[in-house]
C-alpha cells in the first residue's frame, strides 16, 4: 500500500490547544499527564501579576513542554499510528494554501521517484483568505491572515502586512488564485502517479457564488466549480446519516466534538478538540482501507 504519510494543512491537523494542561482533565488520554509544575508556575504568576498565558485557558503558547501531547494526538499522527506507518507532518497553525502547496511541492521535488510511489499524501485545505510573505529581514516566511498577528511577526513587517491588506488584497481575487493552486497541485499528483487524499476544512464554493462579472476576465464560474468537483473526487469524505460531506469542520461540529463541546464552557475554543481528532482520524483511516 504505502510507507509513509506526507501531511500538510493549518491548524486542524496541527493540534491546536492539543497541548494545551487546562484541558487535559476532559480527555481520557490526556488526564492522567502529570502537570503540577504547570499549575505552581500559573500560581506563582497569579500571585505576582496577572498573565493570561498562565491564568487563561484560551490565551496559550502554541509551543510548549506539552508539545508532544500535541504531536503524539493531533487527528494526522493517529491515522499514522493506526496505519503503523512513518509521518512527516509540516501543518502550522494559521497555514495558508501558499503555503501547503509551497512545501508540498518542494518535498516532491527534494524525494525520490522510489520515495513518492510509496508515500501517501494527505493535504488538509487551509480556509481561505490567509497568505505568507517571505521577509528578508526575519530570513523566513511568515503565515499571516488579515488583521490578526499570529506568527509571531516583527512589528515593521506586521504593519505592512496590514498596509498590503489595505491595498491589495480582494477576496474574490485570492480564491480565484487559490483554485488555479490546487489545480496544479492536482494535476501534479496525477501526473506522478503519487497517491493523495484531500482533506477539505470548508465550502469554497460558497466564496465562488460571490464571484461576479467584475471577474470574469480572470476566470470563469463554471470551470472552477468543475475544479471543485475534481477537488471533491480526491477528498476524503466524512460520513453522516445523510449523504455525508466534505468539510471536516462541518463534520466535527455536527459531532459536537469541538473543545468548546468538551471542556463543561472552560474553552469557547470552535477547533476539534483531542476527542475529535480522534473521530476525524477514524474516519480518515476508514477511508484510507476503502480505497487503496
Amino acid at each position: 500500500m504505502f510507507k509513509k504519510i506526507y501531511s500538510n494543512g493549518c491548524s486542524f491537523m496541527w493540534g491546536h490547544h492539543h497541548n494545551n494542561p487546562w484541558y487535559f482533565k476532559y480527555f481520557e488520554e490526556t488526564q492522567d499527564i502529570d502537570i503540577s509544575k504547570f499549575l505552581e508556575e500559573c500560581k506563582n504568576h497569579s500571585q505576582q501579576k496577572e498573565n493570561t498565558q498562565y491564568t487563561n485557558p484560551n490565551v496559550f503558547k502554541p509551543f510548549n513542554e506539552f508539545d508532544w501531547v500535541r504531536e503524539k494526538y493531533n487527528y494526522v499522527s493517529r491515522v499514522a499510528n493506526n496505519l503503523g506507518v512513518e509521518l512527516i507532518n509540516e501543518s502550522i497553525f494559521g497555514g495558508s494554501c501558499n503555503r501547503v502547496i509551497r512545501k508540498t511541492i518542494k518535498y516532491i521535488i527534494e524525494n525520490t521517484e522510489e520515495d513518492l510511489k510509496s508515500t501517501l499524501f494527505l493535504i488538509e485545505m487551509p480556509p481561505s483568505s490567509r497568505n505568507e510573505m517571505y521577509f528578508c529581514n526575519e530570513n523566513r516566511y511568515v503565515n499571516f491572515a488579515g488583521d490578526n498577528n499570529f506568527d509571531f511577526i516583527k512589528p515593521e513587517n506586521f504593519n505592512f502586512i496590514i498596509k498590503w491588506y489595505e491595498k491589495s488584497f480582494e477576496e474574490g481575487i485570492h480564491l480565484i488564485s487559490e483554485y488555479q493552486q490546487w489545480y496544479l497541485l492536482l494535476n501534479l499528483f496525477i501526473s506522478k502517479n503519487i497517491k493523495f487524499k484531500f482533506i477539505q476544512t470548508d465550502d469554497k464554493t460558497q466564496g465562488l457564488r460571490h464571484i461576479d462579472k467584475k471577474y470574469s476576465k480572470y476566470a470563469r464560474f463554471e470551470k472552477l466549480l468543475e475544479i471543485q468537483k475534481e477537488i471533491n473526487k480526491n477528498s476524503i469524505k466524512f460520513e453522516t446519516n445523510e449523504y455525508g460531506t466534505y468539510h471536516v469542520t462541518h463534520w466535527y461540529g455536527i459531532n459536537k466534538a469541538k473543545f468548546s463541546d468538551d471542556t463543561e464552557g472552560v474553552s469557547f475554543d470552535g477547533h476539534n478538540s483531542i476527542r475529535g481528532s480522534k473521530l476525524i482520524a477514524d474516519q480518515i483511516v476508514k477511508h484510507i482501507k476503502n480505497n487503496f
